[in-house]
């Protein structure tokens, strides 16, 4: 452990009166104190810095700077200590598995040696409180490198397999995650509708007419046209064949499947269930949204897989996310979205997040971070609807 003493004799106080002197150090002993409040499960391997600590303030004119100077660099490495778990004790565990958070813990030391060294060539007479505040915004600088790879994590899709390598990492983890779910969660785009998420009870679509007679929102209704547009100037033959439906016709819908398989002899539990797998539950397809349209082409007008054959979804596969749409249920996703491989609905969620789905290869569900299901969805042998 540094004394206060070992500290003093690395600095260069002025000679000008004892007063001075003795002022200066009772600033710097009032400061030095309020450390140990900042130490916590790794206050003895901070404290067994200081000699490198007083050495980084050993140009200082006077004990006072001096001390300020000791007091950012202290509660800089402290802050990032306690806040990330990635500074010395890294270092102490040199694994391969460990190597990033090293860098970072370099980086975080060069820091706050440059924030000490800045007081003491300045002049500048820090407060403790303001010391402190100025240094928790250079932890914020110093873990943004952290956050970001956490949202590029969360953006690929990988939030389930992602494991923090310590506990104060998981901490950090899992504070990014819950503020980007609540963010995505805020954008009216990304409304998740599904067999485990309904439509929001206060939900209020706004449809207009496409020049086909269907419809579909009116946010989304300009992207739209402009796809079926060049699609057709490439050479496809696209055609909206289902967009934006109304609560009560899906309800109508479902209530005709339910007939249907009552009328067949199964009893009224056992069709909602065979009804279900045909048609979306009322309040499950994304078809309420005013988001969705099922594209075909006029070459084939079946909605199955042979859709996958002609060029026009081909090249909707390929290019609908330049205009902000994905392909809501993609192959092999099934367990996932609860729905089978449709190679035909196409659901918009504006320019920056379809390109970050595009790019990942993820479905809806994983983008948004939100494939944990009661049960995990059966691959039905019908389309959504």
């Amino acid at each position: 452990m540094c004394s206060r003493k070992q500290i003093t004799e690395n600095m260069q106080p002025d000679s000008d009166t004892n007063r001075t002197k003795i002022n200066a150090s009772g600033t710097a002993g009032r400061i030095l104190k309020e450390i140990p409040a900042f130490l916590t499960d790794q206050k003895r391997t901070v404290i067994s810095l200081c000699g490198r600590i007083a050495a980084a303030c050993s140009n200082a004119s006077d004990l006072h700077k001096a001390a300020a100077a000791v007091l950012v660099l202290v509660i800089s490495i402290v802050t990032l200590v306690h806040e990330t778990n990635v500074l010395y004790s890294a270092k102490l565990h040199d694994t391969a598995g460990d190597r990033d958070r090293i860098v970072m813990a370099s980086a975080a030391q060069d820091a706050a040696e440059s924030a000490a060294s800045e007081v003491v060539q300045s002049g500048m007479s820090i407060e403790l409180w303001d010391a402190r505040a100025h240094l928790e915004s250079d932890l914020n600088r110093q873990t943004a490198s952290l956050r970001s790879e956490y949202m590029k994590i969360l953006d690929r899709g990988e939030g389930d397999s992602f494991h923090p390598g310590s506990e104060t990492e998981r901490k950090l983890w899992e504070t990014v995650r819950a503020r980007r779910k609540k963010e995505l969660s805020e954008d009216p785009y990304l409304i998740l509708v599904n067999k485990w998420h309904y439509l929001p009870d206060d939900y209020e679509a706004d449809p207009v007419t496409l020049p086909n007679g269907q419809m579909i929102g009116n946010q989304c209704f300009e992207p739209l046209m402009k796809m079926l547009e060049d699609c057709a100037e490439a050479g496809g033959t696209p055609i909206v064949c289902s967009g934006y439906r109304p609560h009560d016709k899906q309800v109508y819908l479902f209530g005709e499947q339910i007939n249907r398989w009552l009328y067949a002899g199964y009893g009224q539990e056992d069709a909602e269930d065979l009804a279900a797998t045909a048609v979306a539950i009322p309040g499950t397809s994304e078809h309420e949204l005013g988001f969705a349209a099922d594209i075909y082409s006029s070459e084939n007008m079946s909605l199955d897989e042979s859709q996958v054959q002609t060029f026009t979804q081909q090249w909707l596969m390929e290019n609908c996310w330049r205009y902000g749409f994905v392909l809501r249920y993609p192959k092999d996703k099934s367990d996932i979205t609860g729905i089978i491989f449709e190679p035909w609905h196409y659901r918009y969620v504006g320019d920056e997040h379809a390109r970050k789905i595009h790019e990942a290869g993820i479905c809806l569900e994983e983008y948004l971070d939100e494939t944990d299901h009661p049960d995990h969805a059966e691959d039905s042998d019908e389309p959504e609807d």
